[in-house]
């Protein structure tokens, strides 16, 4: 045989081995999709896993993107399950499972309070380790992650889509398990997580904030003073602020449409300092005020008012996370590192002692954009607007 009728021989052996298939496929009728994972402790100290399956008889067709159906069942399913470690009891869970657990989807992990309490370090060690989950998973903490995660939501397909979106329209950062790592792992070993709840069975809503350090629970902030916080950490990119006027008598609402803070840290003599610039563009969405916009002085009361406001709320969140929970989540402990690496070899193993005496300068600048599409208060008398 010659050389020319060899080389078809050859190419018709070695065809098929391109020919293997996808021998790691995964059917989605044989997968348990999850959508969000929860861990607590237990009361005996052994650690429950929480689990929101999509529910495949509410899917036509069993695809991820299909509608609903109008069969009974709810969207999701919970189960639980209780180990000595999250993969025990991820273990023991899968065995009462049909199907396999699929984490490709998983985009919410709810810690309990109570496992907070003693420490989430060795969970955050699994959920990096997975090789499955998704280190974009939104992190919350929560009193109650079973009741959060057997949410059935009445619009969303399920209830961490909901609380997904719920973040994204305050527009704040959300805080994912690799973030949560990094933050642990930092210079201050801190971390703030947002704090989530059930209104009912069918509302999650995100209230206040947890603070941990080394991995544990410090405390807990209200939602006025975690905004203080997002103030300073440059996360607040949306809010909106009521102020009193005490010319015009009456509110003036504003909306923060863009913030940028600045942290410059100094060490004199000894004492430690950090001066704190924020500045915010706002735009008026509401006067009740008898003021007309079209005055300059008037924007400017408004602007001032506005920055006194900023300035009262740093203080106060200054003195309930800096001198009450001594929980440096403001990023004071990077920006010293970065500014003096000698002196921050020095104290690094104190910064529990030196955070606290820090002193602190918070200077604070409003700019209004926009003052609507009226510049004076709409439906009152011309008469009656106070202009100059």
């Amino acid at each position: 045989m010659n050389r020319k009728g060899i080389r078809p021989i050859h190419c018709l052996i070695l065809l098929p081995l391109l020919l293997v298939g996808c021998w790691d496929r995964q059917e989605l009728n044989h997968l348990a999709i999850i959508s969000a994972l929860g861990i607590e402790q237990a009361q005996d100290g052994k650690i429950t896993v929480f689990t929101q399956e999509i529910n495949p008889r509410t899917l036509k067709g069993g695809g991820m993107g299909a509608t609903s159906e109008g069969g009974g069942g709810g969207k999701t399913l919970l189960r639980s399950e209780t180990g000595e470690t999250v993969p025990d009891a991820l273990f023991k869970l899968q065995k009462k499972v049909g199907r396999r657990l699929f984490w490709g989807h998983t985009m919410l992990v709810v810690f309990g309070e109570r496992a907070v309490r003693q420490g989430i370090q060795p969970q955050i060690d699994f959920l990096i380790r997975h090789p499955q989950m998704r280190l974009r998973a939104n992190v919350f903490i929560s009193e109650d992650p079973g009741a959060i995660l057997g949410i059935q939501a009445p619009v969303e397909s399920t209830a961490a889509r909901t609380i997904r979106n719920m973040v994204d329209l305050r527009r704040r950062k959300a805080m994912d398990i690799n973030q949560l790592a990094q933050m642990m792992a930092g210079d201050a070993q801190t971390a703030i997580i947002p704090y989530i709840q059930p209104v009912d069975k069918t509302i999650p809503y995100i209230h206040g904030s947890a603070i941990l350090k080394k991995g544990k629970w410090v405390g807990k902030l209200n939602q006025e003073i975690t905004e203080g916080v997002l103030w300073h950490r440059n996360e607040m990119k949306n809010g909106v602020i009521s102020l009193k006027i005490p010319e015009g008598r009456r509110d003036i609402g504003i909306r923060v449409v863009n913030s940028q803070v600045d942290m410059i840290p100094k060490i004199e003599q000894g004492e430690w300092r950090m001066t704190v610039r924020i500045h915010a563009e706002d735009d008026i969405e509401v006067n009740e005020t008898d003021l007309s916009m079209r005055n300059p002085r008037f924007v400017r009361m408004v602007e001032e008012a506005a920055e006194k406001e900023i300035y009262t709320l740093a203080q106060k969140m200054l003195q309930k996370v800096q001198h009450d929970l001594k929980a440096d989540i403001l990023g004071f402990a990077e920006t010293f590192h970065r500014r003096y690496p000698r002196e921050w070899e020095q104290v690094k193993d104190r910064w529990d002692q030196v955070f606290p005496r820090v002193k602190v300068k918070v200077q604070v600048k409003v700019d209004v954009e926009r003052v609507g599409m009226t510049n004076r208060p709409a439906g009152l008398p011309m008469e009656k607007v106070k202009k100059k």
